[in-house]
């Protein structure tokens, strides 16, 4: 299976890193993924007025209005996590594994994806939509359909994720019997420097630690390599 980056997005963001972690999982039983501690630390420690004014925010929102996406009506994942967590109240459960990704991806307030790769039908890439690819959102309804030029995670017929790193997908959902998963860490350019190697072993060391499944293909694509290839 391969999975490319579409070389206009470098164009527009050259210094844009995207971490790719492949990993087979065991979905079913927690261990400790920290999502609490870091949720009560987040809470203790954000010193900002609004989400879109910490840095990591701000530049998800320029992002999106450079490649036409209204940052105000559609909220990148890390925005989304955040203004949730900051309204008070329980977080949500979801499973194992994703518990833990979100813990990671609030610490680091850089939003990181994960893919059931059981239903993904050829390639995964990174691009712009031809216009009129389908869409299921991950917690169902109607079928909605991708607009021309808009950023995309899509493999062959179907989007995964809507304007970028906004929603993704039914047909991508991590379940408890989810055994093979393709997890996109998307950073951009002007963050630490780092900041993309130190994600990616930490969710690597989770997994392990918490017996939740182990690497089997890691990679980071940027303006000079373009694309991956990994074999389940």
């Amino acid at each position: 299976m391969r999975f490319s980056v579409d070389n206009r997005l470098f164009g527009i963001f050259p210094g844009l890193k995207i971490g790719v972690l492949v990993a087979k999982i065991e979905n079913r039983s927690y261990g400790d993924d920290r999502l609490e501690r870091t949720i009560e630390e987040f809470r203790k420690s954000f010193r900002y007025e609004r989400p879109q004014e910490h840095p990591h925010i701000k530049a998800w929102r320029d992002a999106f209005s450079k490649v036409g996406i209204s940052p105000s009506k559609y909220y990148s994942s890390i925005e989304s996590l955040v203004r949730r967590i900051l309204k008070g109240g329980p977080f949500p459960r979801i499973n194992p594994v994703v518990d833990l990704y979100n813990a990671i991806s609030l610490k680091y307030l850089v939003p990181m994806g994960c893919h059931a790769l059981d239903n993904i039908e050829g390639d995964i890439r990174l691009c712009f939509a031809k216009g009129g690819e389908p869409f299921i959102p991950i917690e169902g309804g109607e079928t909605e359909f991708a607009e021309s030029d808009e950023v995309v995670y899509k493999d062959n017929r179907e989007i995964l994720t809507r304007r970028w790193v906004w929603r993704q997908s039914h047909k991508g959902k991590i379940e408890a019997d989810t055994r093979d998963v393709f997890m996109p860490i998307d950073v951009l350019e002007g963050l630490p420097e780092g900041i993309c190697e130190n994600i990616m072993a930490e969710l690597e060391q989770g997994l392990h630690e918490n017996g939740y499944g182990i690497i089997i293909h890691k990679d980071i694509l940027t303006e000079k390599k373009k694309e991956t290839v990994f074999t389940l």
